[in-house]
């Protein structure tokens, strides 16, 4: 692999290994990705490492490279960490983020400026020095995008931007993507992000396309929070006695 070559990514993806109503599991994942061009993945689930040995291996196989990752719930806001080497309940507030993360991580700010409560905002002026790239989403229109705000504040103080799908959809995945380059190695396609060697590939949804992935999106989360109401309950504990 050349060091210029142009690899496709998608660094911001969910599985049901975290999120049970998700359709697709992390191979299910990899294996459409490999499909479609991938070269990088990470799957980002949150407040869960969703990566082992055998599962890069299985993206490897498949000509992809698999990075770990994890979308944390930092002071209830999400940030996504990449390559981090303490586990993820460790990073629950932007103090034990500065404490813990090395050179080698890279930490990412998701849909920073949607108008969510577990969006960033504010808080990524007053914490911008943890960040290495600030993401480009999926989800915008022509008319209604929350991007531009990003884009504007990238600009202003040198950050990079990662284009991901934030799939929890099947019909997420490849509305918006990077392009990086870089050699195929964890280490350097971090680098290369850091870096600003990467270009973002995205095209607006319409409207009605919006509306279908937050009804499909509400829809799966309240089937799953039927099914697990509708679960027999395990047995409550018995107390027995023993005469003394």
């Amino acid at each position: 692999m050349t060091l210029n070559a142009r690899l496709r990514a998608d660094l911001h993806i969910h599985t049901r290994e975290a999120e049970p109503f998700i359709t697709y599991d992390a191979r299910g994942a990899i294996a459409r990705a490999a499909r479609e061009g991938y070269r990088v993945l990470s799957i980002t689930n949150h407040d869960t490492l969703t990566f082992s040995s055998e599962l890069a291996a299985y993206a490897r196989d498949r000509g992809v490279l698999l990075i770990p990752g994890v979308e944390v719930t930092v002071e209830g806001r999400h940030v996504l960490v990449y390559n981090a080497d303490v586990a993820a309940d460790k990073l629950r507030t932007f103090a034990d983020l500065r404490r813990y993360r090395t050179p080698e991580w890279l930490v990412a700010a998701p849909h920073p400026l949607f108008p969510a409560s577990f969006c960033l905002r504010e808080r990524l002026w007053q914490e911008i020095d943890l960040f290495d790239a600030i993401e480009f989403s999926h989800f915008y229109t022509p008319r209604v995008d929350f991007n531009r705000a990003a884009v504007k504040l990238a600009s202003a103080v040198g950050l990079p931007l990662l284009g991901t799908s934030d799939s929890h959809l099947a019909d997420q995945f490849g509305t918006t993507f990077s392009l990086i380059e870089s050699d195929l190695s964890v280490e350097s396609v971090l680098s290369a992000i850091r870096k600003g060697r990467l270009s973002v590939v995205s095209r607006p949804l319409s409207l009605t396309r919006c509306f279908s992935i937050v009804a499909k999106h509400a829809l799966a989360a309240a089937r799953e929070s039927a099914r697990t109401r509708l679960r027999p309950s395990p047995p409550s504990p018995r107390t027995i006695l023993t005469p003394r």
